[in-house]
Order: C-alpha cells, then sequence, then structure tokens
C-alpha cells in the first residue's frame, strides 16, 4: 500500500489547472495557484491544462513563452510585461486545431528582441489589446509552413520595431488570413506587410519591407483585412503587398506621414480599397489596385 501511494501521490501533485495565476512576487516552484502564484508565464503555462487559463494577479515582467497548445493569457488590469531581450517574446507553435488567445499584454523588445508574437501554427490567433514595441524584426510575424492560419489583431498599438508592425508571409500553398482592427500601427519599418514570397532571410528590413524576393521558392497565399487602423510615421511603406498571391483589402484607416501610403511590387500583389480611407502626409499616396463602392 506505501508504495501505491508514493506513485500516485507525485502524479496528483503535477496534475494541471485550467485556470493558472502569474505574479511579480510569485515563484515557479510554486502550484500557479492564485494563493501560490507562478513567477513567469513560462513556469504556468507547463501547470495550465489545454484550454486553460493564465491570469496575472499584480504588475510584473513575467519572461518569454513558447505556446503548444490552445490557451488563453490575459493581464486583464494590471501591467501585465513580457520583457525580453535577444530572443523572441511569445511564439506559437500549437497544433494544428489549437485555438490561443492573447490579451492585455505590454511586451517589450527593449531594443534587441527579435519578434514581438512570432506564429508558426495554430488554427486560429486572436491578440487584444496588446502594446508591441522595441523589437528589432516584426511586431507580429505570422510565418506558418504547415496548416492554415487565422490571426486577429484588434486594439492593439504596435510601434518602434524595426520591420514591420505586422508581416504576413505564409509558407508555400499554406493561407494566412489576418484581420487587423482598430491598431495604431506606427513607426516601424512598414506597417503591415502581406508577401508571397515569405519574409527576408537575411533580415533586411530596409529593402521591400523585410520580404524576400521570387527567388525564395516559396509561394504562400497572404489574405490582409484592415479596417480603422492608424499606419503612420513608417520607414517604408504602409501597407505593402507582394507577390501574385498577395492580397491587402483596406477601408477606413488613416495613412500618414511614410514614404509610401501603400506599395506593390511584383505582378500580381493587391490592394483593394473601400475608397473611404485618409492620406496625408505621405511622400507618395500609391494607388491601389481597384475601389470598392461600399454605396
Amino acid at each position: 500500500m506505501c508504495a501505491v501511494a508514493a506513485v500516485v501521490l507525485p502524479a496528483s501533485a503535477f496534475a494541471q489547472a485550467t485556470r493558472t495565476w502569474v505574479s511579480g512576487v510569485g515563484d515557479d516552484a510554486n502550484p500557479c495557484s492564485r494563493t501560490a502564484p507562478c513567477k513567469t508565464l513560462a513556469g504556468a503555462i507547463s501547470k495550465t491544462a489545454a484550454k486553460g487559463e493564465i491570469n496575472v494577479i499584480d504588475p510584473g515582467g513575467f519572461g518569454g513563452v513558447t505556446i503548444t497548445k490552445s490557451i488563453t493569457i490575459n493581464g486583464y488590469g494590471v501591467l501585465a510585461g513580457v520583457l525580453v531581450g535577444g530572443t523572441n517574446a511569445i511564439i506559437v507553435n500549437a497544433g494544428v486545431n489549437d485555438v490561443v488567445k492573447l490579451k492585455n499584454l505590454d511586451i517589450n523588445g527593449i531594443g534587441t528582441g527579435l519578434n514581438g508574437i512570432r506564429i508558426l501554427q495554430a488554427k486560429s490567433v486572436k491578440i487584444s489589446n496588446v502594446d508591441i514595441f522595441g523589437f528589432t524584426r516584426d511586431g507580429v510575424d505570422v510565418e506558418n509552413s504547415n496548416s492554415n492560419v487565422t490571426v486577429s489583431v484588434v486594439d492593439s498599438d504596435i510601434d518602434t520595431n524595426t520591420g514591420a508592425g505586422v508581416m504576413v508571409a505564409p509558407g508555400t500553398n499554406r493561407i494566412a488570413s489576418v484581420m487587423l482592427r482598430r491598431n495604431h500601427i506606427d513607426e516601424n519599418g512598414c506597417g503591415v506587410v502581406a508577401t508571397t514570397f515569405g519574409a527576408d532571410p537575411a533580415f533586411n528590413f530596409a529593402s521591400n519591407c523585410g520580404t524576400a524576393s521570387s527567388a525564395s521558392g516559396i509561394s504562400g497565399r497572404p489574405f490582409v483585412n484592415a479596417f480603422d487602423n492608424s499606419f503612420s510615421s513608417e520607414a517604408g511603406a504602409g501597407v505593402f503587398s507582394r507577390g501574385n498571391n498577395g492580397l491587402v483589402r483596406i477601408g477606413g484607416n488613416a495613412i500618414s506621414a511614410d514614404p509610401f501610403g501603400l506599395q506593390l511590387v511584383d505582378a500580381g500583389a493587391q490592394i483593394v480599397s473601400f475608397g473611404d480611407n485618409y492620406f496625408a502626409g505621405n511622400t507618395t499616396n500609391g494607388t491601389p489596385t481597384s475601389v470598392v463602392s461600399t454605396g
């Protein structure tokens, strides 16, 4: 009987909870409960069941994390900091049917971090009320290669990143469907980028908004719907589309103080406008491939 108890007790001690907690004064040796929270998101995620939720008790910096399952991370009501240097802040590499929600987070690359949120695989990723800034690559980087993905970014601030505010660069024959709504995407290398040919492997963001050439051999299908956003004071284009399958639909956006408001590269790239975007102070506003009447 004693031998059986010795086996059962450790198993129960490591059972995953559907809701866990992190705190600035927590400890990853804790079970991540409300009264004994963890210190980091990485510590909490291993103790959180699939489809569960990590919540934040009080202000703090909770470190980077790799997400491999359906989960919600919610920092509502406090300064939920994800501060990293020299690496990616949040990597989403979950299952093809997994849903990931990232809400109310402050993601700071401190000038040396790579990508704010890097999405490699999931069914869908929902990002809301998130600040992403100070990264040497992209604020949100969508580079799914094994399956299709749907991404939404709403009510967020994405600024002062060397690369794109939002890079949409799916792998060959993969679809990335991205919705941007009510975001401030300002002072990045470029605002939103949709590319058939993938991201530049050399991370040269000064050329073609950090997209690879057709010689890369990638042929993805990026679809972006951007409504009611600000794309302002970028180093390059506010809205950029490249390659035969690149499609960005724009409506109700303020596109201002950019060298290129809209930029198309390579035959077949599309920017479809609903005709209600506001352009001001761009060196070149650019011209959409078509305008859809809303009347």
